[in-house]
C-alpha cells in the first residue's frame, strides 16, 4: 500500500527541490521550496505521530487561518492517515490546533490544552502563550528532518468540512477536476486569495495543487491589486471563488 500524499510530496521535491511550491503573501512574505515544504510537513508528521501520539484513523480539530502554516498542516496530517476537522469539537478529536487569534475559539470549543501554531514567516516559537497552551513550534523544531512515512489508504478519512466527510482519494481527485477546468501547467503560478474558512476548493487547491503539476500556488490573507500580483509574483492564474 502506498502514502498517497507523502509519495506525492516526495515526488515534488524529486522534481522541482528549490523551485518555489507555496507563497503566502499577507503582512509579510514566506516561500516555501519543494524541498522546504517536504521538511517542514516531515518534521510536523514527526511530532504529530511521535509527540502527540497520532495514529491512523485520528482527528484534529483545526481552528487555523488562511495561511502557509495551514498548507504544511494539511500535509502532515493526511501523510499520517490524519483527519483535519475543521472547527470541529475537542472533545473527539486526538488533538486540537489553532492561530494565535484562534486561541479563544478552541478554548470556547471545550479545549483544555490547544496547540498554537506560530504565523512567524519563519514559524518562529510564541513567547507570550496563556497558561495551558502548548506552542508548535518549539515541538516541531526538535524533530528530525527525515520522517517514515507508512503506508495510508486513499480510502481514510482526510476532511470533515461542515459536517460532510473527503478521503484523501476525494481531495486528490477534486483537485485534479479544479486543476483540470483551469487548464494549469507545470509553468503556471496560480493565486488563491482569501478563502472562507469552510471553503472546500481552498483545502483541495492550496495544498495539493504543486503537488500536482501545478509550477506553484500562491496564497493571500487579504485584498490585492491584481497587476500587481502579476508583476511581483508571476502569477498567471487565478482561482475565483465558485
Amino acid at each position: 500500500m502506498a502514502n498517497p500524499v507523502w509519495d506525492l510530496l516526495t515526488k515534488r521535491r524529486l522534481d522541482f527541490g528549490a523551485a518555489p511550491a507555496v507563497t503566502f503573501i499577507g503582512a509579510t512574505r514566506t516561500e516555501l521550496s519543494s524541498t522546504s515544504l517536504e521538511n517542514a510537513v516531515a518534521k510536523l508528521s514527526g511530532a504529530l505521530r511521535d509527540e502527540w501520539s497520532l495514529e491512523p484513523g485520528d482527528q484534529i480539530a483545526a481552528y487555523l487561518p488562511w495561511h502557509w502554516q495551514r498548507v504544511v498542516w494539511s500535509l502532515a496530517a493526511w501523510s499520517l492517515g490524519v483527519s483535519l476537522d475543521v472547527e470541529g469539537k475537542p472533545a473527539t478529536a486526538a488533538l486540537t490546533v489553532c492561530g494565535s487569534a484562534g486561541i479563544a475559539a478552541a478554548l470556547e470549543a471545550g479545549c483544555e490544552e490547544p496547540v498554537v501554531v506560530s504565523l512567524h514567516p519563519f514559524g518562529l516559537p510564541i513567547t507570550d502563550l496563556p497558561p495551558n497552551c502548548t506552542d508548535a513550534a518549539s515541538v516541531i523544531r526538535l524533530q528530525p528532518d527525515s520522517f517514515y512515512a507508512e503506508p495510508v489508504s486513499g480510502e481514510a478519512t482526510a476532511l470533515i468540512l461542515g459536517g460532510q466527510q473527503s478521503s484523501i482519494s476525494e481531495l486528490i481527485n477534486g483537485a485534479k477536476l479544479g486543476l483540470a477546468k483551469l487548464g494549469l501547467t507545470q509553468n503556471d503560478r496560480l493565486l488563491i486569495s482569501n478563502l472562507q474558512h469552510d471553503d472546500l476548493d481552498g483545502y483541495l487547491l492550496a495544498p495539493l495543487a504543486p503537488l500536482l503539476g501545478v509550477g506553484s500556488v500562491v496564497i493571500s490573507d487579504g485584498p490585492l491589486n491584481r497587476e500587481s500580483v502579476i508583476s511581483q509574483e508571476g502569477v498567471t492564474a487565478f482561482w475565483e471563488r465558485q
